[in-house]
């Protein structure tokens, strides 16, 4: 099916190559299912090095330089984007062709589990901010997509609340699959091939005859590796052949870095089984070659903890491997991936964090070889309906037919911006960090790498000298944020009186100096 070429141009946020991650896999499988049908260029934040089908034409910007999209816009009659791409090139949701938006991905939800143990201003900032991106989204957009139906419903709410869903919308289209509609993650029509060695034989510990399972996807903070590491020393007790492999490479793009994985090996060295059954594997396994590795598991695992991020997620492409390759799945309840599993019968759901379900749900899996084969079977016969050519009608229709509801609906008057913390916010923290910095420097935490250990060490004492110089400015510097507390609540009568402790503070601190540089001290002011 062909239609009349309007140009579509595919604008991904995320690193686009040999090795990329989810939003790079949607951008580049999209960008060749739909170039079948309709002229495409595909950009991304680099230069890609993939080979393009016929009908796609393969491009790159510079971020922060909104002149890099001209060469590229023009002859364009349809951009699609990833609606992550607004905040750090908002002039993108003024353009002048039909804008379709993909919120696969829902930004802020993730980022409530991401900046969890960060400050409460850091968190209270990157929350503005995703407020911010959300309106700007929610306004730009002439169409949009999403992953799931669940996805969807919580996006028609959002777009009631922003004036978005009108009666003359809805006159044209009843059901809103118009303004937005359901793509969800998808996989190749070709199947997995095996094109050299996996893990078997090449990670040492890793033999032809164990039973391996694995964890193909990244080691985000708002998955769970942590509780199927407190599953296995119950598995390996059942089953010593048992091996547990986690794909760990460092994400290809520009991601924050993540605390799961660490903790996750800690833990797998406190129960004795890294590098005997709990394994690591630290490179970011290439796109074209992931099949090596996937191939040779039993099993696959994906644990997330309970929460808004994973309710609201995309079936992750990931876990679409599993069924691309046959094989069955061990998941958290709570999320589409889960309900589909469930479904479909090509795996296993346990509760959210629950070691000993998920102990006992993989020793059943790897004991009982029929089941995992009928579950293989289904899960094969899944990947077939999942294929990427099934999935673009949406995107395929939009171009087809690009309404323009911008029109339809008036933009946010007055979006939400991020403020700055207060001053006093902004000391609060800046005290925090000293505070904090001074800790580290005194003892390293234990699960510190060892080169970070030593270098601290060297630090440690190259600033011994001057320990009690620098405790005592940190002493000063709460004195300070007390006082000036006080002064915000207190009248001027109470003033000198502060002042005075502050000049005694000061004064302790000049003869802690002099001591330092080894000179006789200065009697004592007559303020102390």
């Amino acid at each position: 099916m062909s239609i009349d070429a309007p140009h579509l141009l595919i604008v991904c946020h995320d690193v686009v190559g040999s090795r990329m991650a989810g939003p790079g896999i949607r951008a580049w499988e999209l960008a060749r299912a739909l170039a079948g049908h309709v002229p495409t260029t595909l950009v991304a934040p680099n230069q890609i090095d993939l080979p393009p089908p016929p009908g796609l034409q393969l491009g790159s910007y510079t971020p922060g330089k909104p002149a890099s999209f001209a060469p590229w816009l023009a002859g364009t009659t349809v951009v699609l984007l990833n609606g992550h791409l607004l905040e750090a090139h908002p002039e993108l949701a003024e353009l002048d062709v039909p804008l379709l938006i993909d919120l696969y991905d829902p930004t802020m939800l993730e980022n409530l589990e991401l900046f969890r143990t960060a400050s409460a201003a850091e968190r209270s900032l990157r929350h503005q901010r995703d407020v911010a991106l959300f309106q700007c989204q929610l306004a730009a957009g002439d169409g949009f997509l999403c992953a799931t139906e669940r996805q969807r419903d919580l996006y028609i709410g959002a777009l009631l609340l922003a004036g978005r869903v009108t009666p003359t919308l809805t006159d044209h289209d009843p059901d809103l699959r118009r303004l937005i509609d359901v793509v969800p993650f998808g996989l190749p029509a070709a199947p997995p091939v095996r094109q050299g060695p996996g893990l078997r034989g090449v990670v040492p510990g890793i033999g032809p005859d164990d039973l391996l399972v694995l964890w193909s996807g990244g080691l985000w903070d708002w998955l769970d590796p942590q509780t199927l590491v407190a599953a296995m020393p119950a598995v390996v007790e059942a089953l010593p052949q048992v091996r547990l492999v986690f794909l760990a490479g460092r994400h290809p793009g520009h991601a924050l870095p993540m605390q799961a994985g660490a903790q996750a090996r800690t833990l797998a060295a406190s129960f004795g089984l890294l590098d005997r059954h709990v394994f690591f594997y630290d490179e970011w396994v290439p796109y074209a070659q992931r099949a090596d590795l996937l191939l040779e598991a039993d099993l696959f695992v994906s644990l997330h903890r309970d929460h808004l991020e994973t309710r609201y997620a995309a079936v992750r492409s990931r876990v679409l491997d599993h069924f691309w390759v046959g094989r069955p799945s061990l998941l958290s309840d709570g999320d589409p991936a889960a309900e589909l599993i469930r479904a479909e019968g090509v795996g296993l759901v346990v509760p959210p964090e629950d070691p000993t379900a998920v102990s006992a749900a993989l020793v059943q899996l790897l004991e009982d070889a029929e089941l995992r084969s009928q579950q293989a079977l289904r899960a094969r016969a899944l990947a077939s309906r999942l294929q990427w050519a099934h999935l673009i009608e949406p995107i395929l229709r939009f171009v087809r037919e690009p309404l323009r509801t911008r029109s339809l609906a008036p933009l946010l008057r007055e979006p939400v911006r991020p403020t700055q913390p207060s001053p006093v916010a902004q000391r609060n923290e800046a005290v925090r960090l000293l505070e904090e910095r001074w800790h580290q420097l005194q003892k390293p935490a234990p699960d510190t790498p060892l080169l970070a250990q030593l270098g601290r060490r060297l630090a440690h004492l190259l600033v011994r000298p001057v320990m009690p110089l620098l405790a005592a400015h940190i002493q000063v510097v709460y004195a300070q944020a007390e006082v000036t507390d006080h002064m915000a609540r207190i009248g001027k009568t109470q003033i000198e009186a502060f002042a005075m402790q502050l000049q005694g503070l000061e004064d302790a601190v000049l003869r802690l100096e002099v001591r330092q540089r080894g000179e006789v001290p200065v009697p004592p002011s007559s303020k102390e």
